[in-house]
């Protein structure tokens, strides 16, 4: 959580951080630090154990207030950037003005420079802040700012659990058209059109509009053997089929910033003993793997189970591979079991079996078993919970069903 910040950089011995960008949009860290979104970004500035400092344009001043997370908030006019600009030039004023304010705010030690910008600028600014005498660190994972956002406040917690009540609610919608679907001609049919991939997205960006919601990386709805393929997402000209799998995979995000991702599997239809197996096999692991997630639990534990079960029910994992007895699986339990939550779609903790670290209170992650038979299809059942002290808890509950 955001008090985790003062304590990670008193362990690791860092005096000052800093986390900027031109914009809040696809920058996590900058999104985070502030409490919201800032369309022309800015320059967050903390000293370890003091009240941090944040810097925007006077275009965004009062958007930066309304996000209430920093409570000194100035502009680059309040410290005379123009004025630098004009002296330096651009390029060489932004590390000039840096260097000025870590100089204000008494920072003389160690520094950390967060938030996602071009690489080969971040390199470029480094280089210019040692130059003029700031001690510039680099980080491994997890950083400052991964650590603390691996756990969730309460409000963050709510703010998920409200996007996972939208994605629900989109899921439950897809699930009633698909179940009243018509069958003509050998065919199946949603209202006067044939009932295609492509038709079923059209129809949830239709609802993801309605909920306030976006898909910035695509949705997956895939149909029969493309389902094979766990990120397929799903070919638009292909035509739904009675008792053939689908995966449905949604991961949207809210206007806050923050993600859902939840997936259920299903088939229009009677689904045969094999499909019925692997649908029933993957429910049985993630029920598994659910009941032993608490704070505490070595990620990989929960991994573990639940290719045990899998295994079990006669599917391969991939612990073939980590125990180096084949270097891939065509068929089986081919992935991770989950990863974490928040402000981006994939992120720590990762429920996987190079992951050791311990499971604590206020994570949020996904539990998403599934098995993959070529030329047959998927079965993948995702839910995204929260880690507490007694367990796990489902943050949006939709039902999983084979047969719709």
């Amino acid at each position: 959580m955001l008090s985790d910040i003062d304590v990670e950089m008193k362990r690791r011995g860092i005096d000052g951080l800093v986390v900027l960008g031109d914009t809040t949009l696809g920058n996590p860290d900058l999104t985070y630090v502030v409490g919201g979104s800032l369309p022309r970004g800015g320059i967050y500035l903390k000293r370890v154990g003091q009240e941090p400092l944040l810097l925007t344009s006077n275009l965004d001043i009062h958007t930066a207030r309304r996000c209430g997370r920093v409570k000194k908030i100035m502009t680059y006019s309040d410290y005379d950037y123009e004025k630098l600009m004009a002296q330096h030039g651009r390029a060489e004023a932004y590390p000039r003005f840096l260097q000025k304010l870590l100089g204000g705010l008494g920072i003389k030690g160690k520094v950390i420079v967060a938030g996602r910008n071009d690489l080969a600028w971040g390199i470029h600014l480094a280089s210019r802040l040692r130059s003029l005498g700031t001690e510039i660190e680099g980080e491994a994972a997890p950083t400052i700012l991964e650590y603390a956002r691996e756990t969730k406040s309460t409000d963050e917690i709510n703010e998920i659990r409200g996007v996972g009540r939208k994605t629900a609610h989109v899921v439950n919608s897809i699930v009633d058209i698909l179940s009243n679907v018509k069958r003509r001609r050998g065919h199946l049919w949603i209202g006067t059109k044939r009932a295609t991939v492509g038709l079923v997205k059209q129809e949830i960006g239709t609802l993801l509009a309605s909920e306030n919601l976006t898909a910035p990386e695509g949705t997956i709805f895939a149909a029969g053997g493309s389902s094979a393929d766990p990120h397929n997402r799903g070919n638009p000209s292909d035509e739904l089929a009675e008792g053939k799998l689908i995966v449905f995979d949604i991961f949207p995000q809210s206007d806050s910033g923050y993600w859902y991702d939840l997936t259920r599997s299903f088939t229009i239809g009677r689904a045969d003993k094999k499909i019925r197996h692997m649908f029933d096999s993957v429910r049985e692991a993630q029920e598994a793997s659910l009941e032993i997630l608490q704070e505490g639990l070595p990620a990989d534990e929960a991994m573990s189970r639940a290719c045990d079960v899998i295994e079990a029910n006669e599917f391969r994992t991939v612990r073939e591979v980590y125990e180096g007895k084949t270097r891939e699986i065509q068929s089986g339990f081919s992935h991770s079991l989950g990863h974490g939550v928040g402000l981006t779609i994939g992120e720590r903790p990762y429920l996987a079996f190079q992951s050791k670290d311990p499971l604590r209170s206020g994570q949020v992650v996904t539990v998403e078993p599934g098995v993959y038979v070529p030329r047959v299809g998927g079965v993948r059942i995702e839910d995204t919970v929260t880690i507490t002290k007694q367990g796990c808890r489902i943050l949006a509950d939709v039902q999983k069903m084979l047969e719709i």
